[in-house]
């Protein structure tokens, strides 16, 4: 695989601009920005960067001639690093405005624990219930996985799913929470932790991988010691959990491929374990959107013709139930027509981003237009985050933003993303820190009180109410 200086160029422009990102527009290990960055560098930064050096090759192979291949590499990063660069603009025009943001799914007061670990227990209690039904109905961990990844016999049904999707985050969330807050109890404080693994199985035996990821990744950028606000931010620390949380999700992503192969196989795929360990990282981190966009970018539209917005159409319509309309347009997912073009017999997508796809929709002009809609979308909830309490309920929510709903931008399925995980997050975020005033559970100060003088030389101890009732008012 020639690399020629063309390609060098490029890869230096695409990754100095995500390190410009970083370094100007971030804030903390949780922050929205940072989380989108480190996304996107792994999404669309991780296999041009093996290309480079050596160490993989596209994917499939059998796609990709090598004559003229360092030409479409170096098409395709000066595509994806025009639509990062009005990414960029649009972040940086909403945070350097002063703009409050819009977020309204952040929680805007102190967690109330006790109400976060009930909606902890409730939602892993629903989980619980449906996954022991399906087990017993498929007959076994490999065979729900089957019906769910492969038969799609589940179809219709992931609503199901959500609930220990949400979970999983929020259980985890609680578990940073009562760390932070404090809590006599040990053995409390590790019920939260058991139910956000426990949850992430839930989903992991619908097919589902990513959501054990989150978790752990939640867990590693919201485990710090409290901290006022106004005490700078340790960059060496920061990096430390930053990289940290990326060989979790590396590692935790090929081991749960493994282990989903060989519960419904029998055996780990011979594709997969014959390939090479940057192979094995890459597709277990469906890392290969990159491939996907240099298919886009080689063969649109010398080969076939842009869709002139139809699949945002189709996503935007996608959130009106059927049975409100009985003739909506059948959406299908862009990653699953995409792959269909070059093999058509597969019945699931290849992973698309957000970039590939405005492209593929709209050429060239639709770069810039998706990447300033994506950069102000995603400063908009950076800049609310910035205005709430640091939390561990608002650095899930802060992931969940990142990750799941607009993890390389907005793209036709965020809208539905919305509705699946941050509006649940907003309706939790009303009952676990609500606005009237309360006596908070750590202090037995007033909630409205307490937000105006935070301590800040002792973090206090919780006991909950059910084992000492004046525990709380001893700390005060």
């Amino acid at each position: 695989m020639e690399i020629t200086l063309s390609v060098l160029l490029a890869t230096f422009l695409f990754f100095g601009l995500l390190v410009t990102c970083a370094a100007l527009f971030t804030s903390g290990p949780s922050d929205v920005v940072l989380l989108f960055v480190l996304v996107f560098c792994l999404f669309y930064g991780f296999r041009p960067l093996l290309f480079v050096l050596g160490l993989d090759g596209p994917h499939p192979g059998e796609l990709f001639p090598p004559a003229g291949f360092s030409h479409v590499l170096t098409r395709t990063l000066l595509g994806l690093t025009l639509y990062l660069f009005f990414v960029l603009v649009g972040i940086a025009a909403v945070l350097r405005s002063g703009v409050r943001g819009w977020g309204p799914f952040f929680a805007d007061h102190e967690v109330d624990l006790r109400r976060s670990l009930n909606v902890t227990l409730i939602l892993t209690a629903l989980g619980l219930v449906i996954s022991v039904y399906l087990v017993a109905r498929y007959g076994g961990v490999g065979g729900v996985i089957r019906a769910g990844k492969y038969d799609k016999e589940l179809a219709g049904l992931y609503i199901l799913r959500s609930f220990s999707a949400v979970g999983a985050v929020v259980a985890a969330t609680t578990f940073i929470d009562f760390r932070r807050q404090g809590s006599n109890s040990r053995l409390l404080t590790l019920v939260p932790l058991v139910c956000a693994f426990a949850n992430a199985f839930f989903v992991f035996i619908w097919g589902g991988r990513s959501t054990l990821i989150v978790v752990g990744a939640t867990l590693v950028l919201g485990m710090q010691a409290r901290r006022r606000r106004d005490r700078p931010v340790h960059r060496q620390r920061v990096l430390v959990r930053l990289l940290i949380a990326v060989v979790l999700v590396i590692v935790g992503a090929s081991g749960m491929r493994m282990a989903r192969d060989t519960l419904t196989h029998g055996e780990v795929q011979a594709g997969y374990a014959s390939s090479s360990v940057w192979r094995q990282a890459s597709v277990g981190t469906n890392s290969i959107y990159f491939d996907a966009a240099m298919l886009s970018f080689r063969d649109w539209p010398s080969r076939q013709q842009f869709r002139g917005g139809d699949d945002f159409y189709k996503g935007l319509v996608g959130v009106v139930p059927r049975a409100a309309w009985r003739d909506k347009p059948v959406g299908i997912p862009p990653g699953k027509w995409f792959r269909q073009v070059y093999e058509p017999r597969k019945i699931n997508g290849w992973p698309m981003g957000a970039g590939a796809l405005w492209y593929l929709n709209f050429g060239w002009l639709g770069l810039p237009l998706g990447g300033l809609i994506s950069g102000l979308i995603v400063g908009l909830v950076a800049a609310a985050q910035r205005r709430r309490p640091r939390s561990g309920f608002n650095t899930g929510v802060a992931v969940i933003a990142a990750v799941f709903v607009l993890p390389l931008g907005w793209d036709n399925q965020t809208l539905m993303k919305f509705i699946i995980w941050l509006v649940p997050m907003w309706v939790l975020a009303r009952y676990i820190a609500p606005r009237r005033a309360r006596r908070s559970l750590v202090t037995g100060i007033p909630a409205a009180r307490q937000a105006a003088n935070p301590p800040t030389t002792s973090v206090a101890r919780w006991t909950p109410s059910w084992r000492n009732e004046s525990a709380a008012k001893d700390d005060v």
